[in-house]
């Protein structure tokens, strides 16, 4: 399972023989881009190499034979033509970006070779283009998350809540690149349907911190991090080992900014919470039905935990609450989550960027329930106001702690 697809796009991968005939992509090797000039043959040669692969994968691999009705084939060869026509990179992925969003599957999607570049740079903490906006999606809208103080759109007055209209015209902000020192054209709408357009003009920024630990005044440990990666894992083994050395009042666990990841990582941050193996996932599928167990850990933090989600946790994230969930060892609190949770892996595509493939259906491990279009519902619902989250306020996270020292 891979990311919930926004602006953000990390993700969850998992391991299965099967489909050996997909040249799969490997966490942190990225294969070097193929570089043609704009406008050329060869760019028009390559475009056509990439739309049929990435498409083709989807017609033999795809995990819903039926495509949720849709006639692929149809759709694959009507998007074709305009599609290998686009005389750059970045408007070719345009145009494969809204051919696959015609399955209206978050996990299936494209990343051109500059954006896989950047969000590889994001992802190891390196600075990086950006504009200091981060954007959620629900339903079928996205809308600002998190402006940064230190970026241009904060100086261009953007704000958390408003809802992104375009860019550049552009109505899908999936496929866009940013170039540093160019000036783009936004528009968005706000709470009160006015529309407002803004310039910005991304610039090089400092990595925003992906993950980080915080003992509270009144005791609460939060652990807030964006990714279930291999850092991550190391960031969180060595956590849970200080909390147990030196227990906090309770533990909450952040994923409201956590689009998914590695299965053997959630795998193992499971372990650290049951005394005993404890199933976390099923996936299923057309000659699969795999119910996956985490090993026994050395040492188990035993403590309260209660897990934080919204619209921004998807995939791993929403298998680790619904987990924490169903077997009533930690409450759930915050808004309902992506509902974007479908075992799927990251693919090479032949110009060096990526597409990621849906591949089986995920269900819960208890309930069996199917969060794919669902999502978790929180046992405690925060819907944090507008004036709150743009103070700086957290709402949520209050709430979440008044449960842990309620206990």
């Amino acid at each position: 399972m891979k990311a919930v697809r926004g602006l953000l796009l990390p993700g969850l991968i998992w391991t299965l023989a099967a489909c050996q005939s997909l040249p799969f992509a490997r966490e942190g090797e990225l294969p070097p881009p193929v570089v043609v000039a704009d406008g050329s043959a060869e760019r028009i040669a390559l475009n056509a190499k990439v739309y049929d692969a990435a498409t083709g994968w989807i017609e033999r691999h795809y995990y819903d034979r039926d495509f949720d009705g849709h006639d692929w084939p149809a759709m694959r060869q009507a998007g074709r033509a305009e599609a290998i026509a686009q005389p750059t990179e970045a408007s070719f992925y345009g145009r494969l970006a809204a051919v696959v969003d015609q399955l209206d599957d978050r996990h299936t999607s494209v990343t051109s070779p500059t954006n896989r570049a950047r969000s590889e740079a994001v992802r190891l903490g390196q600075a990086g283009v950006g504009t200091g906006l981060a954007a959620v999606r629900r339903g079928d809208r996205y809308f600002v998350s998190r402006v940064r103080p230190d970026g241009p759109a904060a100086v261009a007055g953007v704000q958390i809540g408003w809802r992104m209209i375009s860019i550049n015209g552009e109505t899908s902000p999936i496929a866009f690149q940013l170039e540093a020192g160019r000036s783009d054209d936004y528009v968005f709408e706000d709470e009160h349907g006015v529309e407002q357009r803004v310039s910005i003009t991304a610039v090089v920024l400092p990595a925003r911190e992906r993950r980080d630990a915080t003992r509270r005044a009144d005791g609460v440990l939060v652990l807030r991090f964006e990714d279930f990666d291999r850092l991550t894992h190391e960031w969180f083994q060595a956590q849970m080992d200080a909390a147990i050395a030196d227990p906090p009042r309770g533990i909450i666990i952040d994923v409201r900014d956590n689009g998914g990841g590695l299965a053997a990582v959630l795998g193992d941050m499971t372990a650290r919470l049951y005394r005993e193996p404890q199933a976390f996932m099923v996936m299923d599928g057309r000659f699969v039905d795999m119910k996956l167990v985490s090993a026994r850990a050395d040492s188990v933090w035993d403590g309260a935990v209660s897990i934080m989600v919204g619209p921004g946790s998807g995939s791993a994230s929403e298998v680790f609450a619904a987990l924490l969930q169903e077997t009533g060892r930690g409450q759930v609190v915050g808004e309902t989550s992506a509902g974007s949770v479908i075992a799927s892996r990251q693919v090479n595509l032949p110009d060096g960027g990526e597409m990621n493939l849906s591949l089986f259906m995920v269900l819960t491990p208890v309930e069996r329930r199917k969060l794919e279009g669902v999502g978790v519902t929180p046992d405690i619902v925060v819907d944090p106001p507008l004036a709150d989250l743009r103070a700086g306020r957290d709402p949520a996270l209050e709430r979440a702690a008044e449960e842990i020292l309620g206990r």
